[in-house]
């Protein structure tokens, strides 16, 4: 038997890590070893995990999708397996695109399931698909279309259309601090769904997509 592959593995909830852990125990072929488990991508270039074969990611750390961080670290040649609760088609196929090999759900098991065989496979350099990456890709150019209240789109569309913030609460009989939260309570549904808008063309260009503003 050769030697086994090594892993890092980084998540913010301590179960994860110890569910992880566990699942590599069972595995009677000790295929999979773990070298680094941590709450942050602080340590992954010293010690034991600047070595490690693939990086188990989980996407959102600290309450922030760490999007751009795989995408540095699979550019320096990183291997990169995430192992995440979304399973939204637009946040998996975000992660492909930043240069995740796998994407694994925590949901329905898919992690027990498929997260040894995913590992192996991005060790060696192959991209592994699994139940949540193959509905992406079915899903195809679909997106995830947050709910916003009819304030917060009335808010939209007028500052979208050019007011500034002032205009808008002028235009909308309310504080501009109101106009502030409602732009803010929208930018974090866009968050949540996978499409940061951290820029006004950002934001303008999510929301023409759904159909809130117009050109």
């Amino acid at each position: 038997m050769g030697e086994a592959v090594t892993i890092a593995v980084i998540d913010d909830q301590d179960v994860v890590l110890s569910g992880v852990e566990m699942w590599i125990a069972e595995d009677h072929g000790h295929r999979v070893e773990i070298v680094h488990t941590g709450t942050d991508l602080a340590d992954l270039d010293s010690g034991p995990a600047a070595t490690a074969d693939v990086l188990v990611i989980d996407l959102r750390i600290d309450g922030e999708f760490v999007f751009d961080q795989i995408a540095a670290l699979a550019a320096r040649g990183r291997r990169i397996v995430v192992f995440s609760q979304h399973a939204e088609p637009d946040i998996v196929q975000r992660a492909d695109m930043a240069g995740a090999l796998a994407y694994i759900t925590k949901e329905a098991n898919e992690g027990r399931s498929h997260l040894i065989d995913a590992v192996l496979a991005v060790a060696a350099g192959e991209k592994y698909t699994t139940p949540s990456q193959a509905g992406a890709m079915l899903a195809g150019t679909a997106h995830v279309q947050p709910k916003f209240s009819q304030q917060e789109l009335r808010t939209m569309r007028l500052w979208l259309g050019g007011l500034t913030r002032a205009g808008v609460a002028r235009q909308m009989g309310i504080s501009e601090h109101t106009v502030k939260q409602y732009l803010e309570r929208a930018r974090e549904k866009y968050a949540k769904a996978g499409r940061e808008v951290g820029t006004r063309v950002d934001f303008y260009r999510e929301a023409r997509r759904d159909g809130i503003v117009e050109e």
